[in-house]
């Protein structure tokens, strides 16, 4: 069955929408964006550290935005600036302990708000979105190469 982009575009807005403001609602009661959101579970992922020029590329966005977050997190002790054992002239950002505690209560704030949106769905149901959205910003890259 294939459903009119009319109608699939339609809700997929309504969701975007949808999740957006549940996201928000929580993200800016602990002084946070979607995109300050991501750098830090992009850090706190990272087991030594990563370098600000990757968090850039990961999150499609210029490095300078990256260096002025950064600042900004360092300042409220959620990650710090730590020395690359491989390479002394390149600094990496790494989770502070404050930053696990504070990632921790984010995640499960985010995870409260959104259970009643997620209602029904199961644990393979959202693997499945995932890979889905995943496949279509796949996809988009490899478009991108072929312009």
């Amino acid at each position: 069955m294939h459903l009119p982009t009319y109608v699939t575009g339609n809700v997929q807005t309504k969701a975007h929408r949808l999740l957006r403001e549940h996201v928000y609602a929580v993200l800016t009661q602990y002084g946070l964006t979607p995109t300050y959101w991501s750098m830090l579970g992009i850090i706190h992922e990272a087991q030594d550290g990563v370098r600000q020029v990757e968090i850039a590329r990961l999150l499609h966005v210029k490095a300078p935005l990256i260096t002025t977050m950064s600042q900004n997190l360092q300042s409220k002790g959620i990650i710090k600036s730590v020395q690359n054992q491989f390479d002394a002239r390149a600094k990496l950002l790494a989770i502070t302990p404050e930053g696990k505690k504070f990632t921790k209560n984010v995640e499960t704030s985010l995870n409260n708000e959104l259970a009643a949106l997620l209602n029904g769905l199961t644990e393979a149901d959202l693997q499945t979105y995932h890979r889905v959205l995943t496949t279509i910003i796949d996809n988009d890259g490899l478009i991108s190469k072929k312009r």
